[in-house]
């Protein structure tokens, strides 16, 4: 499966550390930021599903980091929640009027949070309904019933070999390094050697047959990336 990634961006450890804690027991894939600086970087290389933002913070802050986000073209339509310390209006008004999505005041219900980012990641997903199929040339990847055609003859692939398709297709001439294939496809902190990542590529490469597999690409010390 292609697991669903949630950055939360906050100097307060023991709350990043409930909150990577309880996420990560209910399956999905959580990295921890302590500064925006270094959540800036890491959301735009990792591209999570979801940011969370605490709205004050040392640095540029989390109100300046989710304007920045909302102005780069790889994360602007990350949906995105932001922390706050207070229940006043003037910080729920600033932090929609700067892009995000949703807030919620600290202290809060876990089961809340996790709510909020279900309901969002719903969202999300149904802007995206229209690439529940992918395709280039006589090549076509159904998301919803797993199957991948090749002028309309099914090419058989094991479940980490198609989410590997999938995540190809969707960044078409993208380079895509070792650890984002590790955090999308195998999932944050799984002990998954580089070999094993070579070899699932290996094995998608002699599934799809000289005319698709040439297209995926290996830049040599720095990842692989799939042209159309």
């Amino acid at each position: 499966m292609v697991y669903k990634k949630i950055i939360i961006v906050d100097d307060e450890e023991n709350i990043r550390s409930l909150i990577i804690d309880y996420l990560e027991d209910k399956g999905f894939v959580v990295i921890g930021c302590s500064n925006t600086d270094d959540g800036y970087k890491r959301i735009v290389k990792s591209k999570p599903d979801l940011a969370i933002l605490d709205l004050r913070m040392p640095s540029i802050g989390g109100a300046e980091l989710c304007r920045l986000l909302r102005q780069t073209e790889e994360t602007k339509t990350i949906p995105i929640i932001m922390l706050t310390v207070e229940s006043s209006e003037t910080d729920k008004v600033m932090g929609l009027e700067i892009g995000a999505d949703d807030y919620i005041v600290k202290p809060f219900s876990l089961k809340e949070l996790l709510a909020r980012i279900k309901a969002l990641l719903r969202r999300a997903d149904g802007m995206q309904s229209e690439q529940r199929t992918l395709s280039n040339g006589d090549l076509e990847i159904n998301i919803e019933s797993h199957t991948v055609t090749i002028a309309d003859k099914v090419v058989e692939l094991r479940p980490k070999e198609f989410d590997l398709l999938v995540l190809f297709l969707q960044k078409p001439n993208i380079l895509l390094d070792r650890s984002f294939i590790l955090e999308n496809i195998f999932g944050y902190k799984v002990p998954v050697s580089t070999r094993t990542i070579d070899t699932h590529i290996k094995n998608l490469r002699q599934a799809l047959g000289p005319k698709y597999g040439e297209k995926i690409i290996t830049v040599f010390s720095r990842g692989f990336k799939f042209v159309p």
